[in-house]
């Protein structure tokens, strides 16, 4: 599929899995579009609260309490300035978002799309992903990121009808927020800037919390070689918070696991629980546990399992527990984002920093593709 350029727009399924019944929207009424099953609404007020309600595959509008219509599609259509406010009993603050909203209704749930510009669409990314108070360059390497996978997964929710959701899976999205200047003009200096791979492809920017040190590689978690996620010694990052970790679990829990893991499986045969001083060492990070032939366990089925920081752990047993000592926090591949703050508190740029993590990439504007590339 080939996707052009110039596309600006994006869909994102907002308050994603949230099983929402009803919500309460209000803004000004001010360059705002009202459409009922895309027919236009006219409101006389200068500022609007409508109640949303879902009813089997209906919406139900109420404006003050009074019933203004039933329709299957609602649309808030602002403009690239204007925010509509979300309430409902559940939310601790309200939720606010730019651009325009689309609600509908499925077996009495709501399911609103926010559609709007995305470059309006990466503060909100940035500011729950990052958080504030980063140093600027370091929003620059994000924002760029950010903007890469947003373009490269645009169909991920094809079948939805929408392209990403709010969710980490996607990408964390909090709606509006304009807390940080540092966010927003990072935003406006890297506008339209992505990463290609050598055949000019957008990359898949994976990112995470802290590898510990060391860098995976991409078919060592997904099963796919990427030639621009090798792994590379990283020492930016390693006197960071959530660069070490560590947690005992009982050798039973540990036994239970790998049985899970594999059905081939015997205590008898790992040397980790063998003598009661076995051992499992990582001096540089590993893609799998190795038991016998018949039984080599991935690191990262390990992790998930065990509800482990990382795969970069070493391991030893004593007194019928096992010690784990791990380093770093998340999957391992791509830009490790402590070091990289780190980088950009020592006056590397964010060109610098974004090629010391991904290998074999350019850094360009949009207006040097002619088009995206995506996997049939």
């Amino acid at each position: 599929m080939q996707l052009h350029a110039s596309i600006s727009e994006v869909k994102i399924g907002i308050l994603y899995g949230m099983n929402l019944t009803e919500v309460t929207v209000s803004g000004k009424k001010e360059n705002v579009k009202f459409l009922i099953d895309s027919v236009q609404f006219h409101l006389n007020q200068e500022s609007y609260t409508i109640k949303i309600v879902a009813t089997h595959d209906s919406l139900k509008l109420y404006l003050h309490d009074s019933l203004i219509g039933v329709a299957k599609t609602f649309k808030i259509e602002g403009g690239n300035y204007q925010t509509t406010r979300l309430l409902h009993p559940s939310f601790k603050n309200e939720k606010i978002y730019r651009g325009s909203i689309l609600f509908t209704g499925n077996k009495g749930f709501l399911f609103p799309v926010n559609i709007l510009d995305i470059e309006d669409y990466l503060p909100g990314v940035l500011e729950a992903e990052v958080g504030i108070g980063r140093p600027p360059e370091y929003y620059k390497v994000q924002a760029i990121i950010c903007r890469t996978y947003t373009l490269s997964h645009l169909r991920r929710h094809e079948m939805e009808e929408f392209n990403l959701c709010d969710k980490e899976h996607c990408q964390v999205f909090k709606g509006f927020t304009n807390k940080s200047a540092d966010i927003m003009q990072a935003i406006e200096k890297t506008e339209g800037v992505v990463i290609v791979d050598q055949e000019f492809s957008l990359i898949t920017a994976a990112f995470h919390a802290n590898c510990g040190g060391q860098t995976v590689n991409s078919e060592d978690i997904w099963n796919k070689k990427l030639s621009y996620l090798r792994s590379i010694t990283d020492t930016f990052c390693i006197r960071q918070k959530s660069a070490v970790w560590s947690k005992e679990i009982s050798s039973d829990k540990w036994a239970a696991c790998m049985q899970k893991l594999c059905s081939n499986y015997s205590a008898a045969t790992d040397t980790l629980l063998l003598n009661n001083e076995g051992s499992f060492l990582q001096f540089s990070r590993k893609r799998d546990y190795p038991l016998n032939q018949n039984c080599v366990i991935p690191l990262k089925d390990i992790r998930n399992g065990l509800g482990l920081r990382s795969t970069y752990f070493n391991a030893h047993q004593q007194n019928g527990h096992i010690l784990l000592s791990g380093r770093g926090f998340g999957h391992g591949a791509g830009l490790c984002q402590d070091g990289a703050i780190r980088m950009s508190k020592l006056g590397y740029n964010y060109k610098s920093i974004l090629h010391f993590y991904y290998q074999n990439v350019s850094i360009v504007h949009l207006d040097k593709i002619d088009f995206f590339r995506f996997d049939e």
